[in-house]
């Protein structure tokens, strides 16, 4: 450990949904609007999700593949829109023109433009996160893995899912910058950034990481 570690400050955040008025009753609908769609829209739908799946994650971890699978009733769709990480992804932007791709090429192979049932469009809606600061503070790996099973689900997803798009060099959570810069590598820090988190729900990445600091191998 460094002769003086910085203590981590737990944030909190509050994120604000904000309808669009646009909906789409068809696959085709769908992919102009999605064209047209600022990045704030694409990432409440693929990157946001989370926070509507706490205990588990649905069939699939983004709003677009859940309306794919439950509304077009379009499995296949739902499997391609699933199957890849948008965290691994540079920005929103390239994010969005690889869901763009997948949407026309799976049109391209039907015979006919699928449409949802009434009452099962696609809304559009866009988020706004604010930060919010709270009492809770970490200066040894103790303190911090107690202050994990405590914080709110919206600390948990603003420090280890949303600081990736954040940290843009890095592409990491909060967490684990936290450990790496102020004590020495020990094999915590892999740990926690070999965790599969898209498709883990905050629950499961929440014990996850308890986990990671419970095993008395990667003690300090």
């Amino acid at each position: 450990m460094k002769n003086k570690v910085e203590k981590f400050v737990f944030r909190d955040c509050v994120v604000l949904i904000s309808p669009t008025g646009q909906r789409a009753q068809n696959l085709r609908e769908f992919l102009n609007i999605l064209q047209q769609s600022k990045e704030k829209v694409v990432f409440h739908h693929l990157y946001q999700s989370h926070l509507k799946y706490k205990a588990k994650i649905r069939d699939y971890p983004n709003d677009f593949a859940n309306w794919a699978a439950d509304a077009l009733e379009d499995q296949a769709l739902a499997e391609k829109l699933a199957s890849f990480d948008p965290y691994d992804s540079p920005s929103v932007l390239d994010t969005k023109e690889m869901i763009v791709e997948i949407i026309e090429e799976h049109l391209w192979d039907l015979p006919t433009v699928p449409w949802v049932r009434p009452g099962f469009e696609f809304y559009f809606s866009s988020a706004t996160t604010i930060i919010l600061p709270t009492k809770i503070e970490a200066k040894t790996l103790s303190q911090f893995k107690k202050a994990l099973k405590i914080i709110p689900d919206t600390s948990l997803y603003y420090h280890f899912y949303e600081a990736r798009k954040r940290h843009k060099e890095k592409l990491h959570d909060d967490f684990s910058v936290w450990i790496e810069t102020n004590f020495f590598p020990n094999g915590i820090v892999d740990k926690i950034r070999e965790i599969d988190f898209y498709f883990f729900s905050l629950d499961e990445v929440r014990n996850k990481l308890i986990g990671i600091l419970d095993d008395k191998n990667s003690r300090l």
